[in-house]
């Protein structure tokens, strides 16, 4: 890992300022940076990227922001998934792995190979192109696939099946498919449960459903999800990891399906899933003891 691509939300307070002291870290570590081109006129030149897809030249990728960061650069890479390190400049950052104050250590061990790489495989998102004389259009989630919003205030009714076995009709505001990666997320915010994120399974969340008996359900890691959209359904906005990929009307459908491609998330040495859990949710509960 001695070639280092940075992307950096300038967006967020103190991001700016650090760009420079990252650059001086880097060197006398003797790690290449290569910094995305939105970074031009904040670190020196000659380690500004030229290209949009610099990504592609790089061993590993540094993102400085918070988890929209994170996932923006694994939307860029596609299916040339590099090795991730998030450094979390936002609030609660279940992706980015680290702290600002957590950087020199985090050079260090990658320096000297000691990050811990933990698997995360991409789900695929099928959705009907914008012609619609085309084939349909393929998007990666790591997060999730959400079906939600729209223009109307009406209801949405939604046919889902899993591996060509007919589930319920959803009558809600919308719907969730989270992976593991993303139970924390939105899906968490909708009452689904909390999944490892190195599990093989997925989450379908309604959101607000329309009767008492509908939760969510927890799926096998390779299950093929198909989700109509039902003829008298409103329209609904379909979005992967956070970003819109267009409207879904009424007739439409979207197949989610586990995808050959894997993002591998970097931590540092003594990273505890579920140490992280506890922080970031505030669990109390009972201290443990040990004999």
């Amino acid at each position: 890992m001695k070639t280092i691509g940075v992307i950096a939300n300038l967006e967020k307070a103190g991001v700016a300022d650090l760009l420079p002291r990252l650059s001086q870290l880097a060197r006398t570590r003797d790690l290449k940076l290569v910094f995305d081109p939105e970074c031009s006129g904040r670190v020196p030149k000659e380690e500004t990227a030229d290209c949009a897809d610099f990504l592609t030249d790089v061993d590993v990728v540094i993102t400085l922001g918070g988890d929209g960061t994170l996932l923006g650069a694994v939307r860029r890479m596609g299916a040339r998934t590099k090795p991730i390190l998030g450094v979390n400049m936002g609030k609660l950052g279940f992706l980015t792995g680290i702290t600002q104050d957590e950087i020199v250590t985090a050079l260090d061990a990658m320096a000297a190979d000691e990050l811990v790489t933990s698997p995360r495989r991409l789900q695929s998102c099928e959705y009907p192109s914008a012609q619609p004389a085309q084939a349909p259009t393929h998007a990666f989630a790591l997060n999730d696939i959400v079906l939600s919003w729209g223009a109307s205030s009406h209801i949405a009714h939604l046919e889902v099946t899993v591996d060509g076995q007919p589930v319920t009709t959803y009558t809600c505001d919308g719907l969730i498919i989270a992976t593991p990666t993303g139970s924390t997320g939105h899906s968490l915010s909708a009452g689904g449960p909390v999944l490892h994120p190195e599990s093989e399974a997925l989450v379908i969340s309604p959101i607000c459903p329309h009767a008492m008996a509908i939760r969510p359900v927890v799926l096998h890691g390779n299950a093929r999800v198909t989700v109509r959209l039902c003829d008298h359904s409103k329209t609904l906005v379909l979005a992967c990891d956070g970003q819109a990929a267009g409207e879904m009307k009424p007739g439409d459908r979207i197949v989610v399906k586990p995808s050959d491609v894997t993002v591998n998330l970097l931590h540092l040495p003594g990273y505890q899933y579920w140490q992280v859990l506890r922080q970031k949710l505030h669990w109390r509960g009972s201290t443990l003891t040990h004999a």
